[in-house]
């Protein structure tokens, strides 16, 4: 796992990125306090995280972050692009049992204040598109039972892969959902 100092490195890169396109704070501007969810979803579908992992590939090749190969990684680095518009950002809160579950889940990223959880999911030549899918499924009926938000984000990161049909994919886990009752609204970005 990435340490403290290389955490800190990203949002200090972060904020360079931010200075230099003159961006007021929060980075997502005006449109974070008025739809912060809109301000999410325009990061996420930018470039923004690209540009970061490539900062590190061309002038931190020695850093764990060169070389997105799980998971952890794309969820530090989403927490550090993320937290530049929603200030309450957690990650990895527990979320406790959901009804019917045997056990508890962690949840990637979350904003309380926004009622929207951050699923981070990392797809390579060893973890194939149809992984993927079985999990956004899952996580879909799980995280479905919890009543304590309204929006749910699927961000996919593919380092050494192409991900078979991917426009296709994210119009179908870009949703509106019910399960016992409570109503959310899905997302699935795919960056490569």
């Amino acid at each position: 796992m990435p340490n403290h100092s290389e955490t800190e490195l990203i949002l200090t890169v972060l904020l360079s990125f931010r200075d230099f396109a003159s961006t007021p704070k929060p980075l997502a501007g005006d449109i974070s306090e008025k739809h912060p969810i809109d301000a999410v979803l325009t990061l996420l579908r930018g470039h923004l995280f690209q540009s970061v992992v490539g900062y590190f590939v061309n002038h931190r090749p020695s850093s764990s972050y060169a070389h997105i190969d799980d998971e952890y990684k794309v969820q530090d680095l989403l927490y550090c692009l993320l937290i530049t518009a929603l200030d309450d950002l957690q990650y990895e809160d527990p979320a406790g049992k959901s009804k019917g579950a045997l056990t508890s889940t962690r949840l990637d990223l979350v904003s309380k204040q926004q009622d929207l959880i951050i699923e981070a999911k990392y797809a390579s030549s060893k973890h194939l598109a149809k992984d993927i899918e079985s999990e956004i499924s899952e996580d879909i009926v799980k995280y479905g039972k919890l009543s304590h938000f309204n929006t749910m984000i699927f961000f996919i990161y593919c380092s050494d892969y192409t991900f078979p049909n991917q426009k296709e994919f994210e119009l179908g886990f870009t949703d509106r959902h019910e399960i016992a009752g409570h109503k959310f609204q899905t997302y699935c970005i795919i960056k490569p």
